[in-house]
């Protein structure tokens, strides 16, 4: 009984701490950085020209889009189209760089800072332009989770896939950590993990413990062997050789390119 409540105490124990550091970081927590935008070129950001979206969506992505930009020092564009000339990836790219060139986009300078989502409906090509500070912070796999997760949803849900778009985004961009974001019950289900493991771990070491050995009953503890011989018989080797994958990790900057008007974009495409 003595050895269960050890346990608990433990786990009671785990929790406390966990809590005492949950409770530190909340309370320590800086407020969200707030950016000064020194680019007031096009204050539009919501062109949805194949009308997927109803007006209160398109001013509810607007606010979204707002609140955001501020938060992460970047512009946050959306366009949709219907045309079915820009019919390949190499096209909505150049659609996309564009677009965003001759607006002159970029929340800290003109081709700076910011990033454009297209979204063709006439054959469901899109793309994901970025610019500045998200072109150096996005990967190429992280520009291809971003179209896969608006993909996911956006023939049903338009308006979904695009607060999607927006939100993930921002989360990458963001200043902020993610500790103060951590879910109470994430942190507790962090101690009981650590108190199973400390448990599971603690049951396997006495279950596998022994109380007698060859030697207990032997006189001195010790067994007496009269002849000790070792005696060579033969030997054979095996060698095996370990491959090495070698290769390194990835950074920013995916889809490198200039556009036509001669400004640096990052980006990559899918369809839906």
């Amino acid at each position: 009984m003595k050895k269960y409540l050890k346990h608990f105490c433990f786990l009671f124990i785990a929790v406390g701490i966990l809590l005492v550091i949950y409770i530190a970081v909340f309370l320590t927590k800086k407020p969200a950085a707030v950016y000064v935008r020194t680019n007031a070129q096009e204050e539009e950001r919501v062109f949805d020209y194949a009308d997927k979206l109803t007006d209160e969506e398109e001013e509810a992505l607007r606010e979204l889009i707002a609140e955001k930009e501020v938060l992460i020092g970047c512009d946050i564009v959306l366009v949709t189209i219907n045309d079915p000339s820009i019919d390949s990836d190499y096209a909505i790219m150049n659609y996309a760089d564009d677009f965003y060139d001759e607006k002159k986009y970029g929340f800290n300078a003109p081709w700076g800072d910011g990033a454009l989502y297209l979204d063709n409906w006439a054959n469901g090509y899109c793309w994901f332009s970025t610019c500045g500070r998200v072109e150096d912070r996005y990967s190429s796999q992280d520009i291809d989770n971003l179209i896969e997760e608006v993909c996911l949803t956006v023939n049903y849900d338009p308006y979904g896939a695009y607060k999607t778009y927006v939100e993930s985004l921002s989360r990458k961009m963001s200043r902020r950590g993610s500790v103060d974001s951590i879910p109470f019950t994430y942190v507790l289900g962090a101690a009981f993990i650590i108190t199973f493991a400390y448990v599971i771990i603690g049951v396997a070491h006495n279950k596998g413990k022994k109380t007698t050995t060859a030697n207990t009953y032997v006189e001195g503890g010790q067994p007496l062997f009269n002849d000790r011989r070792d005696i060579f018989i033969t030997k054979h080797t095996t060698s095996r050789h370990i491959d090495r994958s070698s290769g390194g990790s990835g950074g920013g900057g995916g889809g490198h390119h200039i556009s036509s008007g001669g400004h640096s974009h990052g980006g990559g495409g899918g369809r839906h």
